[in-house]
């Protein structure tokens, strides 16, 4: 036999037990329901406040959705609501759609547009084991129970009344982040105010509508974007995943043939470029595609002609670019450097800049990652994220 109680309330800020109070043990100590209650009240506020400050609330795993025979089906998992309560469901639970409207107030002999609504995971106390309780007189003074269980229910809300602004699609809750402040300024900052739920022990676990016609019953639909308001708790393994999919493997630039900083005498330097060619070296096999695209790569020069006059900047086009074996061949427009480039820079009196610019972002590798190209420092190329533009400059002339 059970008897449920609900969560009385939700006032889960982070000053919800004002302090943290235990039993001191001593030889002699008669202990009684209020000590031993106590030791439990302890425990179980210190673990909440933990999870509700520190792991977050919402769905750990599981508790996946489904519409069955006119039925909404919720598997097996765990979530964490917004004041700390673990949510555990070991078996599926179904809801009959019926009892969807009648939740609503929605009467099954009236027809009615569609009501959206929403599905909720609450957790509620459930004490079991009833013994009765009896005097010396062997009279009987009511009844107890023995044992109280962490448990859960399912329930039905209109969709407004489900608290859906504590699941807004908010990109970065850090302003200026990267731009005006540092990361550790902006969590400094996001650390002055202590996390509070809006006053929803809810954890919404999906979204849909649901109509009746008189003699058919109730039809209930889930939204196609019910996932949206499914507020996911990041456990360490999830971030652990995320990075090795935004920053880990990343395919980067460990050689050119050229080497950075270098001064080249005119021949030596158009030797390079028709003879040489530039070569790039991967870490991994790339989209050979988009390592191809000549739109990928530039190669400017700035050349001053005359005292006083601002560079000009020759722009090389490439002629076709080859990739084999890691490594990318780029191949530049010979006319542009025999007719045009050569002559420019017999007449140069001072020493010319060159810029080498190949856009990371352009180039992907086999898993469609963009190529994480910066250059800081020396090789491999790489600051931990996809993109970015690898740029190096050499100086050709007197």
């Amino acid at each position: 036999m059970h008897e449920h109680e609900s969560n009385k309330s939700c006032q889960c800020e982070v000053c919800k037990v004002r302090y943290f109070e235990r039993n001191n043990y001593y030889h002699g100590k008669m202990l009684n329901a209020r000590d031993l209650a106590a030791e439990q009240y302890y425990f179980n506020e210190k673990r909440w406040l933990i999870n509700r400050t520190v792991i977050g609330w919402g769905i750990v795993c599981g508790l996946e959705v489904s519409l069955e025979n006119g039925c909404l089906v919720v598997g097996r998992g765990l979530a964490l609501d917004c004041c700390g309560h673990e949510l555990l469901l070991c078996d599926p639970h179904a809801l009959h759609a019926d009892k969807v409207a009648e939740a609503l107030g929605i009467k099954s002999d009236q027809p009615s547009e569609a009501v959206r609504w929403a599905l909720c995971l609450e957790y509620c106390e459930c004490k079991t084991e009833p013994v009765e309780l009896r005097s010396s007189c062997h009279e009987e003074r009511g009844r107890e129970y023995n044992r109280i269980r962490d448990d859960y229910r399912l329930s039905i809300r209109p969709f407004d009344d489900a608290c859906p602004e504590d699941h807004d699609e908010e990109c970065c809750p850090y302003e200026g982040l990267g731009r005006e402040i540092s990361i550790h300024q902006a969590l400094v900052q996001r650390s002055h105010r202590c996390p509070k739920c809006k006053d929803c022990e809810c954890v919404l676990l999906a979204t849909g509508t649901i109509k009746t016609y008189p003699g058919r019953g109730s039809e209930i639909t889930l939204d196609d974007d019910y996932w949206k308001y499914r507020r996911i708790v990041y456990t360490n393994p999830a971030l652990a995943g995320l990075v090795r999919c935004f920053h880990g493997g990343l395919a980067h630039i460990t050689e050119i043939n050229w080497k950075p900083g270098t001064h080249y005498d005119v021949d030596d330097f158009l030797y390079l470029l028709s003879k040489e060619y530039l070569r790039v070296t991967f870490d991994q096999p790339m989209n050979q595609h988009t390592v191809r695209n000549p739109r990928s790569f530039r190669l400017s020069l700035f050349i001053s002609i005359g005292d006083g006059t601002c560079p000009v900047q020759y722009l090389i086009p490439v002629e076709r670019i080859e990739y084999e074996d890691d490594t990318a061949v780029y191949y530049l427009d010979s006319d542009c450097l025999e007719h045009e480039l050569r002559t420019s820079c017999k007449k140069l009196r001072k020493a010319a800049e060159v810029e080498l610019v190949l856009h990371g972002s352009m180039v992907l590798d086999k898993q469609g990652r963009a190529l994480d190209a910066e250059l800081i420092g020396d090789f491999p190329t790489g600051n931990g994220v996809e993109g970015g533009e690898f740029i190096t400059y050499f100086t050709v002339g007197p």
